[in-house]
């Protein structure tokens, strides 16, 4: 395994008696899995931990242990902590309310994966290689020789596994299963979680999912697809944003497919954008260009106008970025 390079991170958390943690906005997997077993770490090493995050968590992640304790940043006060550490958190907007908090602490951490990040914490551990944010969630166990046990290993299996697409995606390497392997040897039980994370998807996710697929375009000669959800049809199953979650996927699962994009459509003056692209086309060009950020081949945009306005600037800037590799 590789280590955990920043010394003066590690130092802050040993020195810390009270910590803020929180992740960013609308979390999937690695922000929740992340932000889990680091508390469950911190508190290990007997510490005072309260972790945060501006979202519910999605229903599918309620299986991991403390997941209850996430709590929302609402009435918390800054001179209650010493130190804050933000987990798979790209830039200090994407935390939403809990910059509030975060932002006015003494000490300001953070642990992230994100090649966009632009280093906004006083110490910063980054490293646009790693597979997922939990990697370095584990690199830090080591660096605190906090040694794992089941419920700091089932959060950071559901760290890893879920932005690894299940350990299909690149980046995915010797160090990733080692990692896994160090987790299978606390005696977590996979099964369960596995089940629940990867496979168990509840109605409102499978009506989005049909309906998205139903409307699913083929773009740029079969080299891109395009799918989009609206507020009918949000309405029609009852869906809230999270049951969207990995429906961009699937725009992807298409031979000769290299790039394809979801388009949450369901508020009148927003729109969102998921990404996703085969090397070397980039999803995250795309996204950097419309105001968001991510990784090369992961990446997303949220534009603060409709979709008829948003969906013609998404469309220029996918077929510049396949233009860049003819």
């Amino acid at each position: 395994m590789k280590k955990f390079m920043n010394q003066e991170l590690l130092s802050a958390l040993k020195s810390a008696n009270s910590l803020f943690l929180c992740t960013h906005i609308m979390p999937d997997g690695d922000a929740i899995g992340s932000l889990l077993a680091a508390g469950h770490m911190l508190e290990a090493m007997g510490k005072r931990v309260v972790m945060a995050c501006a979202d519910d968590v999605p229903r599918r992640f309620r299986c991991l242990p403390g997941w209850e304790r996430i709590v929302k940043p609402a009435g918390l006060k800054p001179k209650d902590f010493d130190t804050a550490l933000s987990l798979d958190c790209s830039d200090e907007g994407r935390s939403g309310a809990c910059l509030e908090v975060y932002g006015k602490i003494p000490v300001r951490l953070q642990v992230d994966h994100h090649g966009t990040n632009p280093l906004y914490a006083d110490h910063n551990e980054v490293d646009p290689q790693a597979p997922a944010a939990g990697i370095l969630v584990a690199r830090l166990a080591e660096g605190l020789n906090v040694p794992l046990n089941r419920d700091i290993a089932v959060c950071l299996y559901a760290a890893i596994s879920t932005d690894t697409g299940n350990f299909c995606f690149s980046g995915v390497d010797a160090e990733t299963f080692e990692i896994m392997g160090r987790l299978m040897e606390t005696g977590m039980d996979i099964v369960a979680p596995a089940r629940e994370i990867h496979l168990t998807r509840e109605r409102e996710y499978l009506g989005l999912l049909s309906r998205a697929l139903s409307k699913m375009q083929f773009l740029l000669d079969g080299t891109a697809t395009l799918t989009r959800i609206d507020e009918q049809d949000f309405a029609d199953y009852h869906a809230l944003t999270e049951h969207c979650d990995g429906i961009v996927n699937y725009g992807l699962y298409i031979p000769g497919v290299r790039l394809t994009v979801f388009m949450d459509a369901h508020l009148p003056d927003q729109t969102k954008f998921s990404i996703r692209s085969i090397q070397p086309v980039s999803a995250q060009n795309i996204a950097v260009a419309l105001g968001g950020g991510g990784h090369v081949m992961a990446a997303g945009c949220t534009m603060k106008m409709p979709a008829n306005q948003a969906l013609p600037l998404m469309l220029a800037e996918m077929e510049k970025e396949l233009n860049r590799l003819k």
